[in-house]
């Protein structure tokens, strides 16, 4: 079944005194994904009221200068430019600078690729043994073989459930957040893809609201390096280098681990193991252009074995 783009809005309204939510879907066919094409999304928020229109708000945006690869989705939306990862990413419209102090009270638009297939007790198998590695990876220190496993765990997710009430999508992001099956500092970007897809599926207040929105905060370019050292040093005790919570860093991250896993596998973890680590991780770095500090060198006074 082919795939298409789904726009989600998530509305919120005030009756009564207590908060409602809801959602609508729009989908796209990919023919429609065109440079040249004009695509056009609406938001709604508030609580309909036949008698009074202005109970409920509608803003349309467009979509221009749609770039559409095998594995990216590309867009100018409120004159920013977006990417998304057609096979496992969640984009959110918390990025696009919209000036809510929280999430929840955000007017929200999710954008990302699915199929609207239905679920089997195969899939079901799939998910409890990708839990089960990501765990047993998080108990070993080794988050970064977590990073393939997440991205097919929210690519499963998308196809077979778009916008259904399945509780195993919603314990699976929960796990996956709670249990910090991931690592938020070296992919912070997949982190908020769980938070986003639990979202959809809930349709209710945004249950991580101080994490995703601190997380917005780091991987945006609107930040500098000084205020995005802080928040690291306030989660890990240590400062690290920004770098890490770049596009880049994501994308590669993966591939070299596996390559220093594999150029170490056989070298016992004595005293002092940690700075030929570091070493080759820099030149791992440095092959695919990123310049990286370790954190000797980000922690000059503090010592390592």
């Amino acid at each position: 079944m082919e795939q298409q783009l789904y726009v989600v809005s998530i509305r919120e309204s005030i009756d009564m005194g207590c908060r409602n939510y809801g959602c609508s879907k729009q989908a796209f066919p990919l023919s429609a994904l065109t440079k040249d094409a004009k695509l056009t999304v609406s938001e709604s928020w508030g609580q309909p009221n036949p008698a009074d229109a202005n109970d409920c708000v509608h803003i349309v945006w467009e979509l221009s200068d749609m770039e559409l690869t095998d594995n990216t989705f590309t867009f100018t939306m409120k004159g920013e430019r977006f990417k998304l990862d057609r096979r496992w990413q969640v984009l959110g419209t918390f990025s696009y600078g919209i000036p809510n102090a929280y999430i929840s009270e955000s007017k929200r638009l999710f954008f990302y690729f699915g199929t609207e297939e239905r679920t089997s007790e195969s899939q079901f198998d799939n998910f409890q043994a990708l839990y089960d590695q990501m765990s047993d990876n998080e108990e070993k220190g080794d988050y970064w073989k977590n990073i393939p496993l997440g991205r097919e765990a929210l690519h499963l997710m998308k196809d077979v459930a778009p916008l259904t009430d399945e509780h195993l999508f919603k314990q699976f992001c929960e796990l996956v957040i709670d249990e910090k099956l991931l690592s938020e500092i070296d992919t912070p970007r997949l982190m908020l893809s769980f938070m986003d897809f639990w979202h959809i599926q809930n349709e209710s207040t945004y249950k991580w609201d101080n994490k995703a929105y601190n997380l917005l905060r780091m991987v945006s370019p609107k930040f500098d390096d000084v205020e995005k050292l802080g928040w690291i040093e306030q989660n890990r005790h240590l400062k690290y280098d920004p770098i890490q919570l770049s596009q880049p860093w994501e994308d590669n991250i993966y591939e070299v681990e596996k390559e220093l896993d594999e150029l170490f596998k056989d070298e016992p973890r004595h005293m002092g193991f940690c700075f030929r680590y570091w070493s080759a991780k820099q030149a791992a770095l440095a092959k695919r252009g990123i310049e990286w500090k370790s954190p000797q060198m980000m922690n000059p006074r503090t010592r390592f074995d």
